[in-house]
Protein backbone atom coordinates (compact mmCIF):
# COMPACT_ATOMS: atom_id res chain seq x y z
CA UNK A 1 0.00 0.00 0.00
CA UNK A 2 1.29 3.39 -0.94
CA UNK A 3 1.80 6.19 1.43
CA UNK A 4 -0.90 9.05 1.67
CA UNK A 5 0.78 12.42 1.05
CA UNK A 6 0.68 14.78 4.12
CA UNK A 7 -0.33 17.52 1.23
CA UNK A 8 -2.64 15.34 -0.11
CA UNK A 9 -4.18 14.87 3.62
CA UNK A 10 -4.26 18.31 4.60
CA UNK A 11 -6.26 19.03 1.11
CA UNK A 12 -8.76 17.10 2.14
CA UNK A 13 -9.20 18.24 6.03
CA UNK A 14 -9.60 21.89 4.47
CA UNK A 15 -12.09 20.81 1.77
CA UNK A 16 -14.20 19.06 4.56
CA UNK A 17 -13.90 22.05 7.28
CA UNK A 18 -14.96 24.36 4.36
CA UNK A 19 -17.96 22.09 3.44
CA UNK A 20 -19.24 22.08 7.49
CA UNK A 21 -18.63 25.85 7.64
CA UNK A 22 -21.06 26.20 4.86
CA UNK A 23 -23.43 23.72 6.66
CA UNK A 24 -26.32 25.89 7.99
CA UNK A 25 -25.80 29.06 6.33
CA UNK A 26 -28.91 30.80 4.87
CA UNK A 27 -29.84 33.49 2.48
CA UNK A 28 -31.46 36.12 3.74
CA UNK A 29 -33.48 36.06 0.18
CA UNK A 30 -36.58 33.79 0.47
CA UNK A 31 -39.24 33.12 -1.74
CA UNK A 32 -42.37 33.98 0.54
CA UNK A 33 -44.15 37.36 0.46
CA UNK A 34 -41.84 38.51 3.64
CA UNK A 35 -43.20 42.37 3.15
CA UNK A 36 -47.01 42.65 4.16
CA UNK A 37 -49.03 45.35 2.28
CA UNK A 38 -52.33 46.96 3.94
CA UNK A 39 -54.74 46.78 2.64
CA UNK A 40 -53.81 43.44 1.27
CA UNK A 41 -56.70 43.56 -1.59
CA UNK A 42 -59.42 46.53 -2.34
CA UNK A 43 -62.17 46.69 -4.51
CA UNK A 44 -62.25 50.18 -6.49
CA UNK A 45 -65.93 51.08 -7.77
CA UNK A 46 -65.30 54.03 -9.07
CA UNK A 47 -63.60 55.72 -11.71
CA UNK A 48 -60.29 57.18 -10.86
CA UNK A 49 -60.53 55.97 -7.46
CA UNK A 50 -57.42 55.89 -5.08
CA UNK A 51 -56.21 53.68 -2.03
CA UNK A 52 -53.32 54.25 0.43
CA UNK A 53 -50.95 50.92 0.55
CA UNK A 54 -48.52 50.74 3.36
CA UNK A 55 -45.44 48.33 3.37
CA UNK A 56 -44.84 46.32 6.88
CA UNK A 57 -41.96 43.67 7.40
CA UNK A 58 -43.52 40.26 8.05
CA UNK A 59 -42.33 36.85 9.42
CA UNK A 60 -38.86 36.95 10.91
CA UNK A 61 -38.11 40.39 9.28
CA UNK A 62 -37.46 43.41 11.33
CA UNK A 63 -36.75 46.36 9.01
CA UNK A 64 -37.11 46.40 5.83
CA UNK A 65 -34.24 47.45 3.37
CA UNK A 66 -35.11 51.24 2.26
CA UNK A 67 -36.05 52.70 0.11
CA UNK A 68 -39.09 50.49 -1.41
CA UNK A 69 -39.90 49.49 -5.05
CA UNK A 70 -43.70 49.65 -6.08
CA UNK A 71 -44.76 48.59 -9.28
CA UNK A 72 -48.37 47.66 -11.14
CA UNK A 73 -48.73 45.13 -13.10
CA UNK A 74 -50.85 46.67 -16.04
CA UNK A 75 -50.56 50.46 -15.34
CA UNK A 76 -53.66 50.50 -17.99
CA UNK A 77 -56.00 49.49 -14.78
CA UNK A 78 -53.98 51.86 -12.50
CA UNK A 79 -51.09 53.95 -11.49
CA UNK A 80 -48.79 53.64 -8.14
CA UNK A 81 -46.78 56.65 -6.81
CA UNK A 82 -44.65 56.54 -4.26
CA UNK A 83 -41.46 58.09 -3.87
CA UNK A 84 -39.17 54.79 -1.77
CA UNK A 85 -41.38 55.04 1.14
CA UNK A 86 -43.59 52.50 3.07
CA UNK A 87 -46.73 54.14 1.64
CA UNK A 88 -47.79 54.35 -1.59
CA UNK A 89 -51.04 55.94 -3.52
CA UNK A 90 -52.93 53.52 -6.14
CA UNK A 91 -55.46 55.21 -8.44
CA UNK A 92 -57.27 52.92 -10.95
CA UNK A 93 -58.77 54.15 -13.95
CA UNK A 94 -61.75 53.12 -16.13
CA UNK A 95 -60.62 50.16 -16.96
CA UNK A 96 -62.06 47.13 -15.16
CA UNK A 97 -60.49 43.99 -13.48
CA UNK A 98 -57.91 42.85 -11.58
CA UNK A 99 -53.95 44.62 -11.20
CA UNK A 100 -51.40 43.64 -8.68
CA UNK A 101 -49.56 45.79 -6.72
CA UNK A 102 -45.41 44.57 -5.64
CA UNK A 103 -43.27 46.10 -3.43
CA UNK A 104 -39.57 45.42 -3.28
CA UNK A 105 -37.05 46.20 -0.93
CA UNK A 106 -33.46 46.88 -1.54
CA UNK A 107 -33.26 42.80 -0.30
CA UNK A 108 -35.13 41.61 -2.91
CA UNK A 109 -38.05 40.55 -0.73
CA UNK A 110 -41.43 41.76 -1.74
CA UNK A 111 -44.98 41.67 -0.97
CA UNK A 112 -48.12 41.91 -3.17
CA UNK A 113 -51.35 42.91 -2.98
CA UNK A 114 -54.05 42.73 -5.50
CA UNK A 115 -56.86 46.23 -6.23
CA UNK A 116 -60.06 45.04 -8.47
CA UNK A 117 -61.74 47.84 -10.20
CA UNK A 118 -65.20 46.68 -11.06
CA UNK A 119 -67.33 48.50 -13.63
CA UNK A 120 -70.94 47.39 -12.89
CA UNK A 121 -71.66 45.53 -15.90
Amino acid sequence: MKKVSTWFLAGMVTVVVAGLALVGCESTKTTDNVITIDPASKTLTSDYETVVLTASASGTNTALALPLRWSVSNPERGTISASGAMSALYQGTRLGGENTVTVRDQGDNEGTAFVLRTTGE
